[in-house]
């Protein structure tokens, strides 16, 4: 299944979220949506998912158009939201197989569908206790649980991993890579250790534009020569460190005889500096910043 983005344009009155956003999606792949917030995420997102119409633009599902013809999409999606809707009085499993009825499937295939979705998502001891009782992250596992009822062939989740506890994000990641080898995912995060982890494809967005389309390894590669590692001694000038410190582009680990600092720079000041090896989230970030042009 292929999933185009055409010259996409969206404007609230006179400002403008983006424009001539332009995409190809392929089934196979889970792509990871980056960006700062306010950048654009969750417009596209809106759009894609038919609950908004843009100004301009196409999206097409192997070669139909989606705005024109919105079910084409809503046949094919399951859409997990940033804030996942629920009934408080339901217990898990109603609400499950609720959904399931609001998707046209049949008893037998429901009933058998929420309970294989119950286990894998460590919910099947809590499946008939009421959704009001449950905690954020077990909320949040219900409606990823709701997203995959009914096999969607697409799949697109607006910051999934809310709320969840390690042990439950990488419940979800490996779920979401699963399902990206016969299906196409879309992950919208700003969380990027989420996308490091399983994403294929990386669609980068800033202020409307996308400012990398590729794989994470490309992304990384083409980083390479900007990130630099130094030290700064336990007893170094206070006042001058955390000047340093505040720049956005550097991160730091504290160790017992100082601070190793990692610095995104084209050239540091640092004579003591090493160049070393780019992670995917200081790419993001030297993109972002526009230290690294790409």
């Amino acid at each position: 299944m292929n999933l185009s983005i055409h010259n996409l344009g969206m404007n609230y009155g006179k400002i403008e979220i983006f424009s001539k956003l332009n995409a190809d999606l392929e089934s196979g792949n889970l792509i990871g949506l980056l960006g700062p917030n306010g950048a654009g995420k969750t417009t596209l997102i809106k759009i894609l998912t038919t609950l908004l119409k843009p100004t301009a633009g196409e999206v097409m599902i192997d070669g139909k158009n989606i705005i024109s013809h919105p079910q084409i999409m809503r046949d094919v999606l399951g859409y997990l939201p940033q804030q996942v809707p629920y009934f408080p009085n339901l217990t898990a499993k109603e609400y499950l197989n609720y959904i399931a009825g609001m998707k046209g499937m049949d008893a037998k295939k429901a009933n058998h569908q929420v309970k294989i979705l119950l286990e894998k998502l460590h919910l099947d001891k809590t499946g008939n206790k009421y959704l009001k009782n449950f905690s954020g992250g077990m909320r949040q596992r219900v409606g990823i649980a709701a997203t995959l009822l009914n096999d969607p062939k697409i799949i697109i989740a607006d910051e999934p991993s809310t709320g969840l506890d390690p042990e439950e994000r990488a419940v979800l990641r490996n779920i979401l890579s699963e399902l990206a080898s016969n299906h196409l995912v879309l992950l919208s995060t700003h969380i990027v250790s989420d996308v490091e982890a399983i994403a294929s494809q990386v669609l980068l967005i800033k202020d409307g534009h996308f400012l990398y389309q590729g794989t994470p390894e490309e992304l990384v590669k083409k980083s390479t020569g900007y990130v630099w590692e130094y030290a700064i001694e336990k007893n170094a000038n206070s006042f001058e460190t955390s000047k340093q410190l505040e720049q956005p582009t550097i991160s730091l680990i504290q160790k017992s005889d100082g601070i190793q600092i990692r610095e995104i720079i084209e050239k540091t000041q640092q004579l003591n500096a090493k160049q070393v090896s780019p992670t995917l989230e200081e790419a993001y970030l030297g993109v972002i910043k526009g230290v690294i042009k790409l």
